[in-house]
């Protein structure tokens, strides 16, 4: 026998519930007409009902409001047209049938459309809400970034002026990082907007150029495109400064694929040739650590760095799914 599914037995009682809420208010429309018999006669059979059509309704939903309207039909139906107590009515009297089960069907169209507006302004109002909190921890993370590299950036052995221009740098990445946000709804950001945001400034073109990206279209979280886009600015400064950017020769070539499997992996690739020869570092300095660490924390993947002789590699893997 399959299992039934949560919350099933709770959905049940609801339903029934809002049942009885339409029954309890069709009698009280019915008892409440029936004690006016003295004063109104058979007239106006259904003067209680359009109240208690839109209450049940207002309380119970709109599943209370059609038993309602139900139970008031068939029970004035009974007690006050035709004969008494039978469901004999004379042909005159069909019109009148008509016309209050139609405005009872208004009043119902009526407190659904209701209702809807009141559930998108729930949602507008709850959307609010988280985009307020994600505004807020998106400002905490930036700010915990920046205050990070201004830490490793002014350090006593470097001369201040070389300091401030590479701190305004790494800024400038982050504010390119955040503005493909922002053209994105700030949901997700183009993985192609950003290496385009980061690198023009080093040189590259959409048609020629010493740097080249090819790769499909990939959507990064807003905590991934930040990294990403820190991480490219390290090696485009290094490649400026040390690699195949600081020679005219030199080419850079960035590169991206998607491997299909149980969770979507990205794999980015950083290609330098035609610059001098390369020496790996003694130590690691804090662009490594930037691209590597940083990196591999925020993608959940991996980044690693290849000081190969002909030119810096970087390979970067990131698991989106």
């Amino acid at each position: 026998m399959p299992e039934e599914p949560r919350g099933a037995p709770r959905a049940r009682v609801i339903y029934a519930g809002r049942i009885v809420v339409g029954l309890l208010a069709g009698a009280a429309s019915l008892g409440l007409r029936y004690a006016l018999l003295p004063l109104l006669g058979p007239s106006e059979p259904f003067l209680p009902l359009f109240p208690m059509i839109l209450l049940s309704a207002l309380i119970g939903g709109s599943w209370s409001g059609v038993t309602c309207m139900a139970t008031d039909l068939i029970g004035a139906w009974y007690l006050f047209l035709g004969p008494p107590h039978s469901f004999i009515f004379a042909q005159y009297e069909l019109g009148g049938l008509i016309g209050t089960t139609v405005v009872g069907l208004i009043i119902l169209v009526m407190c659904s459309a209701l209702f809807r507006l009141v559930d998108r302004a729930r949602a507008a109002a709850e959307h609010e809400r988280i985009i307020a909190r994600e505004f807020a921890h998106r400002m905490r993370n930036t700010l915990t970034l920046v205050q990070g590299i201004s830490r490793r950036t002014f350090v006593a052995a470097r001369p201040l002026e070389e300091a401030r221009a590479e701190f305004e740098a790494r800024i400038g990445a982050l504010s390119d990082a955040h503005a493909a946000l922002l053209d994105a709804s700030g949901a997700s950001a183009d993985l192609r907007d950003i290496l385009i945001r980061i690198l023009t400034p080093f040189g590259y073109q959409p048609t020629e150029g010493r740097i080249s990206i090819d790769g499909p279209t990939v959507m990064l979280t807003p905590q991934a495109a930040t990294a990403v886009a820190l991480a490219l600015h390290e090696l485009a400064t290094n490649a400026v400064k040390y690699g195949a950017l600081s020679t005219p020769a030199g080419r850079v070539a960035v590169a991206w694929r998607l491997e299909e499997g149980s969770d979507e992996e990205l794999r980015l690739s950083w290609r330098e040739v035609g610059g001098p020869a390369v020496v790996a570092p003694p130590s690691r300095g804090f662009g490594s650590q930037l691209i590597e660490r940083n990196l591999s924390q925020a993608l959940g993947g991996s980044a690693r760095l290849d000081f190969a002789p002909d030119g810096l590699r970087a390979e970067i893997a990131a698991r989106l799914g």
